[in-house]
Order: structure tokens, then sequence, then C-alpha cells
């Protein structure tokens, strides 16, 4: 068995080489949208990369809060259901998808567009759709 205990000094500076990758990039990205002007957009790829799954409300929610009290437009990519997942239904109307055609082009579609979203909604979540191959 093994036991950590840990003794924080809120005096002690913490020094970021002994942060793990995810801490330093939610750091990051609280920094860039304290950072940016008003009404800017901010794109962030892969918004999740390096962050713990057990973290995802935590950073949806912060962005949310933080992007209305700054007026700030966030841009983020994931390819995380449970990320997803933790947007909730009344963010439906904010949430693409990128489908590939038959000749190899991307093409950016609305998740509220979806011609048979209600019924997709009925049986699952939106990463539950994305896990699906339904979006």
């Amino acid at each position: 068995m093994l036991y950590c205990y840990e003794d924080w000094n809120p005096e002690q500076p913490v020094d970021a080489r002994g942060m793990s990758d995810g801490t330093l990039r939610f750091i990051a990205i609280v920094v860039a949208l304290l950072a940016v002007a008003p009404h800017s957009l901010l794109l962030i790829e892969e918004v999740d990369n390096g962050l713990h799954p057990s973290r995802s409300k935590e950073l949806v929610d912060m962005l949310k809060d933080l992007s209305r009290q700054r007026q700030v437009d966030v841009l983020c990519t994931t390819h995380n259901p449970v990320l997803l997942d933790e947007l909730g239904n009344k963010m439906i109307p904010f949430v693409s998808y990128v489908t590939r055609d038959e000749n190899g082009d991307s093409h950016v579609n609305l998740l509220e567009e979806k011609e048979d979203l209600t019924k997709l909604m009925a049986s699952g979540t939106i990463g539950r759709m994305m896990v699906n191959d339904k979006i």
C-alpha cells in the first residue's frame, strides 16, 4: 500500500517543471482567456489535450464562465466524448461537427441542423453520438 501526504505551503512557489502537461495547458488556457481583448475570438485546438477526463466539466464550466465575463468568443476542437457530454443540451446550437464526402472534402455542419437529431438525442448524448459514428 502506498500513502502520499502533501503539505502545501502557499508562500512557497511551485516550479512549473514539476507540473503535469495537462495542468500547464489548463493554466495556459485560463491565461489566454484573461489576456485576450474583449470581443475577440480565441481558437483552441484540442482544448482538452493532456487533461484528465475527470477535469472535463471543470474545463467546460471555466470556458463558459470566463468567456461570458470577458465577452470573448471561444472556438474549440476536441475528439473527446466526455468533454462533449459536459456541454449539455443547451450548448447544441453552438456545436458543429466535421464530415468528409466521397471526394475527401471536409464540411462543417451545425449539430442542431442534423436531420434526425431529436431521435439521436433520445438514445444518447452528444459524446455517444460521436462514439457511435452518428456525427
